[in-house]
């Protein structure tokens, strides 16, 4: 297995009074909560040009301030009919005025949600953990109470 193939996505908070609520989207295909995200298409100049597109691509959300300093990685094996792979999912973390999602036919549910109900929400430990840490960058930068 020596292909990996890489995607990026953001971390999405909505923050109001101090309290950030998180963007997760339910999978149309198998059913996971997870932050948007999506594969780097080679004119991507990189994960954050990634990880603006698929956000767009996804939500129909375009305005966001990414917050400098924060990068989650997970990585993962997949195995699937067509072949196995390595895949590496990089995270930003931004924070929106806009909380409208346009979601696509790649999802079947959104929400905005505090972290303890998205940590409820979000099956892979690896996944949890970086939400956990965007959290407490977001505190640490003053961002939320």
């Amino acid at each position: 297995m020596s292909e990996t193939r890489t995607a990026a996505g953001f971390v999405l908070a909505h923050i109001e009074n101090g309290v950030a609520k998180y963007l997760l989207m339910r999978s149309s295909s198998h059913g996971n909560w997870l932050p948007p995200k999506g594969h780097a298409d080679p004119e991507d100049t990189g994960p954050l040009q990634t990880a603006r597109r698929e956000l767009e691509e996804e939500t129909g959300i375009s305005q966001v301030t990414p917050v400098e300093g924060f990068t989650g990685t997970i990585e993962y094996d997949v195995d699937t009919e067509r072949g196995k792979y390595h895949k590496r999912v990089d995270y930003m973390l931004a924070a929106t005025d806009e909380s409208n999602v346009q979601r696509s036919p790649e999802h079947s549910d959104h929400g905005w949600f505090t972290l303890n109900d998205a940590l409820q929400k979000i099956p892979f430990e690896q996944m949890r953990e970086v939400l956990r840490a965007a959290d407490a960058h977001l505190r640490t930068a003053g961002l939320i109470q």
